[in-house]
């Protein structure tokens, strides 16, 4: 019984912090919409939220990170566990892999028009695509054959990803299954143009 109820009081702490998380994000991105990034500030995020400004750092290193929700744990321990144990082919294990790391299709479109009104905030993105894109190799290069076909599927992965992120979002199937279809298209294309007589 003891342990049930320890179970319980962890899962409701676990809750507790994925919706403050969540929170701290919304408003982040809420204000920095409306005042621009120089106009808002952490303490006001706080205010709003309701919590300290030693408890925000606890979610987020900056306001930027908070606004466009960047997780200083790319994947989750629970993700990249998954991936691990995965059988059968690498690229469907790729994209679970991704697909738990991408944000709604509503979210995308606001921090897609927010990277765009708001330049200075491309520099953090940036540099946390930079970490991203080494803890995913690292993932894959555990299960790919070569470091070669470990780059190479990240490469196509990280292209149906760009690809997704500009289709329209009614398609309600799961995300690691748009992804998969995705790379086949873009697989598809690429044998065509390889494979076209070339004109003269």
């Amino acid at each position: 019984m003891n342990d049930q109820r320890a179970g319980e009081t962890s899962g409701l702490r676990e809750r507790k912090k994925k919706l403050r998380r969540e929170a701290l994000h919304e408003v982040a991105l809420r204000l920095v919409e409306k005042q621009g990034l120089d106009g808002t500030t952490v303490e006001q995020i706080c205010e709003e939220v309701g919590v300290s400004a030693r408890t925000f750092f606890n979610y987020f290193p900056s306001k930027t990170a908070a606004a466009l929700n960047l997780h200083e744990q790319i994947f989750s321990p629970e993700s990249v566990a998954r991936f691990r144990t995965a059988t059968g082919e690498l690229m469907p294990a790729i994209c679970e892999l991704l697909a738990d790391s991408m944000s709604s299709g509503v979210e995308r479109k606001r921090l897609k028009r927010l990277i765009a009104d708001q330049p200075q905030l491309v520099t953090e993105f940036t540099q946390w695509m930079g970490t991203f894109k080494v803890e995913f190799l690292a993932l894959v290069e555990e299960r790919a054959d070569s470091a070669e076909m470990a780059d190479a599927a990240i490469m196509l992965a990280l292209a149906a990803m760009r690809t997704l992120m500009h289709q329209p979002t009614t398609d309600a199937r799961p995300d690691a299954v748009r992804l998969l279809e995705t790379m086949d298209r873009l697989i598809g294309v690429r044998h065509a143009v390889m494979t076209e007589p070339q004109r003269r």
